[in-house]
């Protein structure tokens, strides 16, 4: 192809000696406008120092790593260059595409690499692994043949970055059990290994497991910022208030710079633990807040039920001169659905491209839907899914079928859960939905065809679960666990709050078991679920006068609300309970939702 059509033309005459100018300034510069860099090609072509494999080089990182639509030129000039390349203009170009939309070049261009001779470095295989964390089916294979490239080159061990490369890469394939191997067996465990192996364990889910990291880490290493972020995430998440309390106060004690980034993160730690007042704190001190930090304090009154507080935020900013971005907005839209501001949501729906420049998404609808279903208006909902410019997700369309069964209203939700699955075939909760649909009206053959379905497409519901925090420890729940080192003295109080509940007149609400037995045993079902197991452990363990913490992943059922009421009001305790869509303070008997959930 002629340098006509190309643009590039690699001198064959001998080059003069390069300017050591001209070179290091080349050395210094890293240039992000294509035009420049096509100013520097040019030069380096009139001068003839483009002849200089190093030269040529360099030129070709400084166009490979300074965006990534400038890789076709990159890749260009690099394919004329006359060999013998050298490892970093590979690497260049390996990295360049590592980072790009197709880190499956990267991958390419490292079996060109060997197929030609030339051997990769310690400096090649970050960027390999990093590509193969990034391809789009996210296959393990890959990742474990580079390994094996590493380990036949005795590279696996040596390097910091190639160990943090595989630690990210086995965590991002969910190996996170893997990458802790990894990471076991390597000598060079600086801040970033350990940080990408907090990370690993957030992204599987598993942050009890990143909290027993940290408490490992602490002492060793010093933590950076980011091992501040994930471990304030992963507090976050499972409601681990006294460790976060710790982790604020470790970094006032270390003296450790409070960016914006990890204020943000401590507003939401504390709102998503039930310290709504403590976000609050933190957020004021805030000197210069970002939408950020603003829709983290707004998303977290609107998760404590606070919809009055979240408006008064919503004004202030935007007097602050703050726009609101996308996830302020969801937020405003959360907060008017757990109030019932059933107008005020709509309005903010209606609104928000006019006056804030933000097109809604399925993510606004999907709230809007809420704020509807919620307030039993179950038509008017079904109608915003039908005449949405955005098609329905199963979210959406889930959070119908929540207010269908609430409001009982299971001729509408049994269509809902056949849209649901007509759209995810596999969705447990649309199914379990239709089983309940079916054993309501006494259908026992129905409840075991739905059951025998799921059974055969391996579709299961996921377990409920909850967690509580004490003394620095988090311990997790499942319905009907007996695997807890306290559990005869924890169903011993499952039983005293069983009598206590009876004798304020409480009957167990049993209409969420779908199962073909007497009461007497719905009974069991419901007075053993994950959430009474914790406020039993709580009540046993917990000082007098604190509060009980307890996180519960899914919706808190009816029966469960009632009996954490009764908790609060006969044994004197608050009680908050974050379930799945907002948090519930239980204090006196009563309940901080109004029964409105």
């Amino acid at each position: 192809m002629s340098a006509r059509h190309t643009g590039f033309i690699v001198c064959r005459r001998r080059p003069a000696a390069p300017s050591s100018c001209h070179l290091e300034r080349h050395r210094r510069c890293r240039f992000s406008s294509l035009t420049e860099l096509k100013k520097t090609h040019a030069k380096l072509l009139r001068s003839g120092e483009l002849d200089d494999s190093l030269t040529a080089g360099k030129l070709v990182a400084d166009i490979a790593i300074s965006d990534p639509s400038n890789l076709p030129y990159a890749r260009a000039l690099f394919s004329r260059i006359p060999p013998p390349l050298n490892a970093f203009i590979w690497n260049s170009m390996i990295r360049g595409y590592a980072h790009s939309s197709s880190p499956e070049e990267s991958l390419s261009l490292f079996r060109s690499m060997v197929a030609r001779g030339y051997a990769p470095n310690n400096y090649t295989f970050p960027f390999l692994l990093r590509a193969a964390a990034r391809l789009p089916d996210n296959s393990s294979s890959v990742g474990l043949s580079l390994h094996a490239s590493l380990v036949r080159r005795g590279l696996d061990r040596l390097d910091p970055f190639i160990v943090t490369s595989l630690v990210s890469l086995y965590a991002s394939t969910g190996s996170v059990d893997d990458a802790h191997k990894v990471f076991d067996g390597s000598p060079h465990k600086d801040v970033t290994a350990w940080n990408a192996l907090l990370k690993g364990y957030i992204a599987c889910d598993r942050h009890a497991d990143a909290l027993r990291l940290f408490r490992q880490m602490h002492g060793r290493v010093d933590a950076d910022e980011i091992t501040m972020l994930s471990v304030v995430a992963a507090c976050a998440h499972i409601g681990a208030r006294g460790i976060g309390r710790w982790i604020h106060a470790h970094i006032g004690r270390n003296r450790m710079r409070m960016t914006l980034n990890l204020a943000t993160a401590l507003v939401n730690m504390y709102a998503r633990c039930g310290e709504i007042e403590s976000a609050r704190w933190v957020f004021d001190r805030i000197p210069e807040k970002d939408v950020r930090a603003w829709s983290a304090m707004i998303s977290g009154l609107a998760l404590h039920g606070l919809a009055k507080e979240a408006l008064e935020h919503f004004a202030e900013m935007q007097i602050a001169g703050v726009d609101p971005d996308s996830v302020t907005l969801t937020g405003m839209l959360s907060a008017c659905s757990h109030a019932g501001l059933v107008d005020e949501g709509l309005r903010v729906l209606k609104r928000m491209k006019v006056d804030y420049g933000v097109e809604p998404t399925i993510e606004h609808y999907g709230c809007a839907v809420d704020l509807l279903a919620r307030a039993g208006r179950l038509d008017a909902a079904l109608d915003l899914i039908e005449t949405s410019p955005v098609r329905a997700d199963v979210v959406t369309w889930g959070a119908l079928l929540v207010a269908c069964r609430v409001h009982k209203n299971l001729d509408l939700g049994e269509r809902v859960a056949r849209e649901m699955l007509d759209l995810d075939p596999h969705h447990a909760g649309a199914r379990v939905f239709l089983s309940n649909v079916y054993a309501a009206s006494g259908d026992w053959n129905r409840v075991q065809e739905v059951r025998s379905l799921m059974k055969e497409r391996k579709v299961y519901k996921p377990p409920g679960w909850s967690s509580i925090e004490m003394a620095g420890t988090v311990h997790e729940f499942l319905s009907g666990d007996r695997s807890h080192p306290q559990s005869d003295r924890i169903y011993m109080m499952i039983d005293e709050i069983g009598k206590a509940a009876s004798q304020k007149g409480h009957r167990a609400a049993t209409s969420s078991v779908a199962l073909d037995v007497d009461e007497e045993d719905k009974e069991v079902c419901v007075r053993e679920h994950s959430e009474k197991l914790a406020v039993a452990f709580g009540l046993i363990n917990a000082r007098p006068g604190d509060a009980i913490m307890i996180v519960k992943n899914l919706r808190i059922c009816e029966d469960c609300h009632g009996v954490m009421k009764l908790v609060s009001d006969v044994y004197g305790r608050v009680v908050v309970v974050r379930d799945r869509n907002r948090f519930h303070h239980f204090q006196n008997g009563a309940c901080s939702c109004n029964d409105y959930w």
